[in-house]
C-alpha cells in the first residue's frame, strides 16, 4: 500500500546520487521511501510508506544504534536491496503529483537485512505453530541514540507496551479499537478478524491476518481508516499498546485494511521495540 503517483524534483540536478545525512531526525508515522523510483523514470511508483516504530536488534553489540521497521514492500520498493538509503524526504502533494525538495530529502537510515513478506511460523504460548503472514523489514538509523539525559527524560513515549490480539478481542459488541501511530487526525477503527484468510490481487493468501474496520466519526461520518503511503504503521489499541503493522488495505471497500500481528515481526526481525521518539545528540559547540 505504497503511495502511486508521478512526481517532480525540485532544487538540483543529480542531488539523489549523493546520499547526505541531513539534520532532520527519525520521526515514527513519517513518509519514508528509497526514491528509487526517481531514477527509474519509466514507473510511476514513488514508493512512499511509513516509518512504524524504532527498534533495538537483539543481541547487538551497540545498544544505542538503533534500527526503523516498516513494511518490506516499502523499504524494498522499486527492487531496492540490501544497504541502499531510506529517506524521509520533505514533499508537497499537487493533483497527482509527489514534489520533492532535492535539499531536504532527509536520508535517515540503511537497509540492513532481507526481513519477509510471507509466512511466519509462530506460536503463542500454549498453543501449537501457526504460519502468521507477516510484511517487515529494518533500516539501521544513521545516526545514533543520545546518551544525554536531559533529553532523554523528556522524548516522548509512544506506546506502552506489546499485546496480541486475542480471538476474545474481536467478538461483536467487545471489539479492540485501534489507530495508527504517529497520524494526529487517524480514524479509529475495531478488529473484526484475528485470524482471516486474505487473497491478494497476485492470488497469494496470507493467513492469520488482522481485518480492521473503520469506525464513524463523533460526527456519524465514516472516512477510510488507511491510505495510500500508510503501509508499514503501527497499529495502537485503546489501551496505548502496539498490536499490529498495517500493511494493506481493501480494493473495494474503503472501509477495511490489514495488518500482521506484532509477536511475529519481532521474532522474524530478532528486535525489541524502543517505546520512545528518537532524540539526537546536542551539537558540540566548538570555539
Amino acid at each position: 500500500m505504497t503511495a502511486n503517483a508521478s512526481f517532480k524534483l525540485t532544487g538540483h540536478s543529480g542531488a539523489l546520487v549523493e546520499h547526505h545525512l541531513d539534520a532532520a531526525l527519525p520521526r515514527v508515522g513519517a513518509a519514508i521511501s528509497n526514491l528509487k523510483g526517481i531514477y527509474q523514470f519509466h514507473h510511476i511508483n514513488v514508493g512512499l510508506g511509513t516509518l512504524g516504530f524504532l527498534a533495538v536488534k537483539r543481541n547487538a553489540p551497540d545498544a544505542e544504534s538503533l534500527v526503523l521497521v516498516s513494511n518490506r514492500h516499502v523499504l524494498f520498493a522499486n527492487d531496492a536491496e540490501r544497504d541502499e538509503i531510506i529517506f524521509q524526504p520533505d514533499y508537497e502533494e499537487h493533483d497527482d503529483h509527489v514534489i520533492f525538495d532535492a535539499p531536504r530529502l532527509n536520508a535517515i537510515a540503511k537497509i540492513d537485512g532481507e526481513g519477509l513478506c510471507g509466512h511466519f511460523s509462530f506460536a503463542y504460548p500454549g498453543e501449537p505453530e501457526k504460519p502468521y503472514y507477516i510484511d517487515c523489514a529494518t533500516a539501521s538509523l544513521l545516526l545514533k541514540q543520545s546518551k544525554n539525559p536531559q533529553r532523554i527524560q523528556g522524548r516522548i513515549r509512544h506506546f506502552a507496551k506489546i499485546a496480541r490480539v486475542h480471538p476474545l478481542d474481536t467478538l461483536r459488541g467487545r471489539e479492540l479499537k485501534v489507530r495508527l501511530l504517529g497520524r494526529p487526525d487517524s480514524t479509529w477503527g475495531k478488529i473484526i478478524d484475528s485470524a482471516a484468510t486474505v487473497e491478494t490481487i497476485h492470488g497469494e493468501l496470507c493467513r492469520n491476518t488482522l481485518i480492521i474496520e473503520a469506525l464513524p466519526d463523533r460526527h456519524d461520518v465514516r472516512q477510510p481508516f488507511s491510505r495510500k503511503g500508510d503501509s508499514g504503521a503501527l497499529l495502537v489499541d485503546q489501551y496505548q499498546r502496539a498490536v499490529g503493522l498495517l500493511w494493506g488495505h481493501h480494493m473495494h471497500n474503503p472501509y477495511i485494511s490489514y495488518a500482521c500481528h506484532i509477536h511475529p515481526v519481532l521474532s522474524c526481525l530478532q528486535i525489541t521495540p524502543w517505546y520512545f521518539d528518537f532524540c539526537a545528540p546536542r551539537p558540540i559547540n566548538k570555539d
